[in-house]
């Protein structure tokens, strides 16, 4: 026979909808990714406005009618990126 273990409560992590998909973190194993730290570091971004506030600090002149991404948005990128190790 077998020693049972104790079961413990599941612990699952819900985080704000991303493009209307459900975020979850949970502890089980199963299909993971590596990735998903970013998931809390956009979060924090975007609560304390990091990006946005050093994107503030220069000024774009490329010509808006070609300009598909925002510097914020650029700026992002690159930090995640960098966080992320991909750099």
């Amino acid at each position: 026979m077998s020693p049972s273990h104790p079961r413990t409560p599941r612990q699952v992590i819900n985080f704000s909808k991303q493009k209307g998909k459900e975020i979850i973190a949970n502890f089980d194993g199963g299909l993971i990714t590596s990735d998903a730290g970013i998931v809390w570091i956009a979060e924090l971004d975007k609560k304390l406005g990091i990006t946005e506030k050093f994107g503030n600090c220069f000024q774009d002149h490329r010509h808006q009618s070609y300009v598909d991404h925002s510097v914020h948005e650029l700026l992002a990128q690159r930090l995640y990126g960098i966080i992320l190790g991909y750099e």
